[in-house]
């Protein structure tokens, strides 16, 4: 579902399909955070250097942490955030996006439909006569299950008929051939337009792709915010002659939603995510061709008269086009093979629904734990303050020791192997590691944050404690999205035995969902600045983790005995 919020800075855009068609809704919603009920009301905050707003005052049941009363405040434009809060000592939740709020408070369920994806990808010149000017758009649609390649050419009467139409095997292909770069453009804009797809998928295209994209649209004097419908795109303004890219050389943020109403997506980001999830290893490098030989066993193959790769990029627009046009839809059919195979953006919109909250809410960890952690707390946690390097607070990681030290290196006949199910989210359960369960007081579930990260001996203990009466939220929330899990995998397993294919994959994304979240707890706990990051209770599930190491260690060398 792509959920955004609009330039007003009080209304959200949502659209959806329903039978394939898409059905959108604007709705408004008033921005806000939490200050103590005990503040005096402030009457009115800086929007900006003549601009004041008034503040309005909402009682509520929310408290922080200890239990003191809070109440909302809210403003009047969601980015006015900023200098609003600089009004109060503390704020609570002052730093939540103002889509992720509303859909903590307002989404409840999040249907589930077949979105339809561009798969997209660009060629420009870089250097020569036509220096920077965009040569091929290249398209899969996933609806129309067909290719589109947008071109144009200086001579382009003569030279549209000098090259074959490109081909991959069992899908068709639409040519449309331009006269100039600002009328492929055009034509591109128009069909986008026209096919309304829900989401743009590309490789590193926010960092390339897409900037360029934007600067060409500029240049040839067509309004960039046409790709957007809500008539929205992040990094352009309206200048006397024309639009302006504002944005830089740097691109936009792997994660960001710049265009308004459509999801992009960084597909490098999510596979690589996805790579990293099913632990085969680090890949060296993240370039289509890489990862096109190591999933398929092919790259991008050419015939072109140029050897040389940087010479075809430079000429073989209009030198070789037929291979050049062939380059350009054989990039577009990776990324789909890549996606369909791998089911890599299906993952994040399972991850999307389990959440309940925006498409750009599902990549890091202190967004997706702490949506889900304002939706289950019984308080608000407070506002995040940025933490310079220096001011962090130290602790003790994961187990580091040495194979001569602890005689573990050479040959070793008879090797058994184990592993902990979810490491950290175990030891969470086993201590009661939570914010509310932390405890002055010294109870059975002690945890020595000075436990070594090797197998030396514990020569001093520096304890934490919590409580054993009640169930906290951390632990409570693993127990409760491992049983979810459980019960996904389940539904996997009957699917695969049934030999539906759809119903697989889909519990298959649902399970990898729960399983993303819950790795995003520990992640959450350490991201010191955020509201939510604890340095205990981070430092207690890692010593916690080397403790049950250490112990199964110990264990095992005494049945060489």
């Amino acid at each position: 579902m792509i959920i955004c919020k609009l330039d007003t800075g009080k209304h959200i855009y949502k659209s959806w399909r329903e039978n394939g068609e898409r059905k959108t809704e604007i709705v408004e919603f008033d921005p806000y955070f939490y200050v103590y009920e005990n503040h005096p009301h402030v009457a009115e905050y800086k929007a900006g250097r003549t601009i004041k707003r008034p503040f309005r005052y909402e009682a509520t049941d929310a408290v922080d942490l200890n239990g003191n009363a809070l109440k909302k405040v809210f403003i009047e434009r969601s980015y006015d955030t900023q200098n609003a809060k600089k009004c109060f000592k503390e704020t609570f939740e002052a730093d939540v996006p103002f889509h992720f709020r509303y859909c903590v408070d307002e989404m409840t369920e999040m249907p589930e439909y077949q979105m339809r994806k561009w798969y997209w990808d660009m060629e420009w010149q870089q250097g020569g006569e036509y220096h920077d000017m965009i040569t091929a758009i290249s398209v899969y649609d996933n609806f129309e299950k067909k290719f589109w390649l947008w071109t144009w050419f200086p001579n382009w009467k003569t030279q549209k008929t000098h090259f074959a139409n490109p081909k991959i095997e069992g899908y068709k292909t639409k040519v449309l051939v331009a006269e100039s770069e600002k009328q492929m453009l055009e034509n591109f804009i128009s069909n986008l337009k026209g096919h309304d797809p829900d989401m743009l998928i590309a490789w590193f295209g926010l960092k390339f792709d897409l900037p360029v994209l934007l600067k060409r649209l500029c240049a040839n004097d067509i309004n960039p915010n046409e790709l957007s419908p809500v008539n929205s795109v992040d990094g352009i303004k309206r200048v006397k002659d024309g639009w302006e890219y504002s944005k830089g050389d740097d691109g936009f943020s792997p994660i960001s939603q710049p265009i308004k109403g459509r999801i992009t997506l960084n597909l490098d980001l999510a596979f690589e995510r996805q790579w990293n999830d099913s632990q085969r290893g680090s890949l060296p490098s993240l370039s289509l061709d890489y990862v096109s030989n190591t999933l398929f066993g092919e790259g991008k193959v050419w015939t072109s008269k140029f050897s040389d790769p940087n010479e075809f990029y430079r000429r073989g627009w209009l030198e070789d086009t037929t291979i050049y046009m062939q380059y350009a839809v054989v990039d577009v059919d990776i990324l789909r093979r890549i996606d369909e195979t791998n089911f890599t953006s299906e993952a994040i919109l399972s991850l999307q629904r389990l959440l309940l909250a925006p498409f750009d809410a599902c990549f890091y960890a202190s967004h997706m734990g702490s949506i889900y952690f304002m939706r289950n707390a019984s308080w608000k946690a407070p506002t995040g303050a940025k933490v310079r390097k220096h001011e962090r607070e130290t602790y003790d990681g994961a187990m580091i020791y040495h194979p001569e030290t602890e005689e573990t290196n050479g040959l070793h006949l008879n090797v058994a192997a184990f592993d902990f199910a979810g490491l950290y989210p175990s030891m969470m359960i086993a201590r009661n590691i939570s914010w509310e369960t932390k405890s002055k007081e010294v109870t059975e579930f002690a945890v020595n944050i000075a436990t070594p990260r090797d197998f030396s001996p514990e020569e001093y203990t520096d304890m934490r404690y919590y409580k054993t009466d009640k169930l906290g939220l951390l632990p409570r929330s693993v127990l409760t999205l491992k049983n979810l899990r459980n019960e996904y995998k389940l539904r996997m397993r009957q699917a695969r035995e049934s030999g539906d294919d759809d119903e697989y994959r889909k519990w298959y994304n649902n399970q990898m969902a729960v399983k993303r979240l819950m790795a995003s707890f520990y992640g959450i706990v350490a991201f010191q600045g955020y509201g939510w990051a604890d340095v205990d209770l981070a430092a207690s599930i890692t010593a916690s983790a080397r403790e049950a190491i250490r112990k199964a260690a110990f264990a095992a060398k005494e049945m060489e005995q």
